[in-house]
């Protein structure tokens, strides 16, 4: 749209004149904090406040104190805070509001508890295994918003079947296995979870948090305050990075009962040790992979197995379970397909959304699984893939049609691009991982209108998160369409639920596509209300009007024409302000119900883009790091609308996957995080990222703005898969778990038996 790029938000960051959460204050409030359990599983015998209590000015609230329901995303499983027991190490037990902080540390410390610890169960394979710990012992009474499987520690399965799966396996001719396992990793946001609580007038809040789902937040909160979501308020501050987490509450439930029972507005702000510990962090997976192949080497069935380790509550970690379930064939053809996904408890932190869901994982698993194929055959491994690619009019293992697939042509500009099959140096090697993805649906709303001084405004419910998909998406849209700079654009209202209307929230590569197709509606109405004005004022048809440059033009006369602060100052005073206001929900994708299994919550991919991404890699054998060399990345992105914002997201999500597959691991310890800091978690910084060469390709979904898909999420999915399968080329180690750091690669830099196993016929494997 144009060669300018323009970000409306970047003026307030750069002058550090936007308003975080963390910069939030209001007159005479307090500060608030979080009293936490010290271990991971077992009984409270003992919660003492009086002292913290004593302390003048200190509010103390405990689960005697909240007659609130449970709540959860999925299940109703999460007390607000904890009550006879705990299943965490970190859970809440109590909250403290103080006059500051000094005085909220000595309160918070002042606080006694004690629990009588009791066996837990700290794995997803354990949590699965007869005669385990049940987290939730009651789990199947509890209230569920969706229908899920929920029996022991399973509190979601999904499951999608395509063909006869067990057919293909009798008549294999070879079956390769493999077992892919994966760590926590942190979303990594620079900015912690921070809110302000204000009570309102009436017995209502006000919240203003750094979240990326106001209208989230608020049926939360709604829910745990016993007040109708009209007397909840939840404002999103200037986001410092979320990537999925900061989607729910977090603090802000906690912030609305202390000023409620204080008196006073309420702050609270995580520190980055409670950030690591108690919030919710990708899951750690572990992936059982297996394909039967003909004799002709063509993979003919397929069966996966992915365990997402949901923590101590559901959470998301039910949802996130079916995204994963559809990702089991990555973008082959493969008719014969069975793929499960369950999401397990544990006495671990809860985890959640991290920036492409469950995508890293299953990619990883299965493109590495292709790697893997590829050596047992003794073929090459693009050639493997590209016989499997899908193709126009294929069907998925959902039954969704794949109408125009690019994997093609992102697969053979990426390999191209990379050099692939070129002579490397001594400890180098290439990787290439494929995929596909999904731009999330999801209701969205807006309203544009056309000021006095020619600028236009958008106000809208959804949140501008850092990405730009408001900020530079939605904006050139708005400009491209009215036909103004778009620097005349601006953000007047967003991730308000007292001023815009419902937003699914920022999340699912979503944005600019579901709020960018809400707001073109809403410039058709307002060019026609442009027109019908300019028209009276140049005295010509309504349909000879152009915009143009900032005004209202005459077509087919230059310099005939009148500019939109004239044309908007006339209709205010004349017929009425220039405002439209338009919806959005994407149609739905077609799917068939035999092949997904009941209360599957993601049964097709919207929209779906393809994707390739190629790695040289440069492995030293003394010290066992790895060096990205060059990275490449092919992305389908619909249609191109700002390709500069495009390359960003790009190469942050590159990064952010670079980090999980040779970095980045929540180190566990029986259940509780020993690395809490970034002192401890390792994450790249800008001495370790590569450039990322970006190839943008083109292949317009008929649903999107101008053809446009979500571009957000899909560049982290692929970068574990690709690194891994450079690294394993470069060392021929079977690689079977990240990250690859050196001491792991330097103990395993050999053929190692037994990590991915084949077996003529009989499909016996690790």
């Amino acid at each position: 749209m144009g060669e300018a790029f323009h970000r409306s938000d970047v003026r307030g960051k750069v002058t550090g004149r936007a308003v975080y959460g963390v910069d939030l204050t209001a007159p005479h409030a307090l500060v608030g904090g979080v009293v936490r359990a010290p271990v991971p599983c077992g009984r409270i015998t003992r919660l003492d406040t009086s002292a913290a209590e004593a302390i003048p000015g200190v509010t103390v609230l405990t689960a005697r104190d909240l007659p609130v329901p449970a709540y959860g995303m999925v299940i109703d499983d999460q007390p607000p805070l904890a009550g006879d027991r705990v299943r965490f190490a970190a859970e809440p037990v109590a909250v403290v509001a103080a006059p500051d902080e000094t005085t909220l540390r000595r309160a918070i410390d002042a606080v006694v508890v004690e629990v009588a610890a009791e066996p837990g169960v700290f794995d997803p394979e354990s949590a699965l295994e007869e005669g385990s710990p049940l987290v939730h012992p009651g789990l199947a009474d509890y209230p569920s918003t969706f229908d899920t499987e929920r029996s022991g520690n399973v509190n979601g399965r999904n499951e999608v079947t395509a063909g006869d799966v067990d057919a293909a396996f009798a008549a294999a001719a070879t079956v390769v296995e493999g077992l892919y396992v994966t760590p926590r990793v942190h979303q990594g946001y620079i900015e912690p979870r921070a809110c302000l609580a204000v009570v309102e007038p009436d017995g209502g809040f006000h919240v203003t948090t750094s979240t990326q789902n106001p209208f989230g937040v608020r049926a939360t909160l709604s829910k745990v305050l016993g007040l109708p979501e009209s007397r909840v308020r939840v404002t999103a501050s200037t986001v410092g990075g979320g990537f999925g987490g900061k989607l729910d509450v977090t603090l802000e439930h906690f912030a609305c009962l202390l000023a409620e029972a204080a008196g006073r507005p309420v702050k609270m702000v995580s520190s980055r040790a409670e950030e690591f510990a108690a919030a919710n962090p990708r899951e750690n997976s572990v992936v059982r992979i297996r394909s039967a192949l003909d004799a002709d080497g063509r993979i003919i069935g397929r069966e996966v197995r992915c365990l997402l380790d949901a923590g101590a509550y559901a959470h998301d970690t039910p949802f996130l379970a079916s995204v994963a379930s559809l990702q089991a064939t990555g973008p082959y053809r493969i008719d014969n397909v069975r793929s499960t996904a369950l999401s397990v408890y544990t006495n671990t932190q809860p985890t959640g959304a991290y920036r492409g869901p469950s995508g890293p994982q299953m990619v990883l698993a299965v493109e590495a699984h292709m790697d893997e194929i590829a050596r047992t055959l003794g073929v090459d491994r693009v050639e493997l893939r590209r016989r499997h690619l899908f193709r126009a009019g294929d069907v998925a293992l959902n039954g969704q049609v794949i109408e125009a697939p690019s994997i093609a042509e992102c697969l053979d500009r990426a390999v191209e691009a990379i050099g692939y099959g070129r002579p490397l140096p001594p400890g180098h090697g290439i990787g290439v991982a494929c995929a596909w993805w999904t731009t999330t649906a999801g209701p969205a709303a807006a309203t544009v209108r056309l000021d006095s001084d020619g600028t236009v405004a958008i106000v809208t419910g959804a949140t501008e998160i850092g990405s730009g998909a408001l900020a530079t998406g939605v904006v050139h849209l708005v400009a491209e369409a009215l036909g103004v700079p778009p620097d005349r654009v601006r953000l007047a209202s967003t991730g308000d639920t007292g001023t815009g209307s419902f937003d699914f929230g920022a999340q699912g590569s979503r944005t600019t596509f579901n709020v960018g197709n809400a707001v073109l509606d809403a410039c058709v109405t307002i060019r026609r209300q442009i027109a019908a004005e300019a028209s009276e004022l140049l005295e010509v048809d309504p349909q000879d009007v152009d915009l143009a440059d900032g005004a209202a033009q005459v077509r087919g006369t230059p310099g005939v024409g009148v500019g939109l602060a004239e044309v908007a100052r006339s209709a205010r005073d004349r017929t009425g302000p220039i405002h439209a206001s338009a919806r959005y929900v994407a149609p739905p994708t077609a799917f068939d119900s035999r092949c997904v299994g009941p209360g599957h919550f993601y049964p097709a991919f919207n929209s779906p883009s393809f994707h390739c991404h190629a790695v040289e890699v440069a492995a030293c054998p003394d010290t066992g790091r790895v060096e990205i060399v060059r990275y490449v990345a092919a992305q389908d992105v619909g249609r191109a609308l700002v390709p500069p914002a495009i390359e960003g997201q790009i190469q942050g999500g590159v990064l952010q996957g670079i980090g999980m597959a040779l970095y980045e691991r929540e180190e566990l310890v029986d259940g509780e995080v020993a690395n809490p800091s970034f002192d401890g978690y390792k994450m790249p910084t800008a001495t370790e990222a590569p450039d990322v060469e970006c190839l943008l390709v083109e292949s317009a979904s008929t649903d999107g703005p101008h053809g446009a898909k979500g571009v957000g999420e899909p560049p982290i999915i692929l970068p574990p898969a690709a690194v891994t399968n450079a690294v394993a080329d470069a060392t021929g180690v079977r690689i079977t778990e990240l990250p690859l750091t050196p001491d792991w690669l330097l103990a395993a830099w050999r053929p190692v038996p037994g990590r991915s196993t084949v077996d003529s016929r009989s499909g016996a494997g690790a």
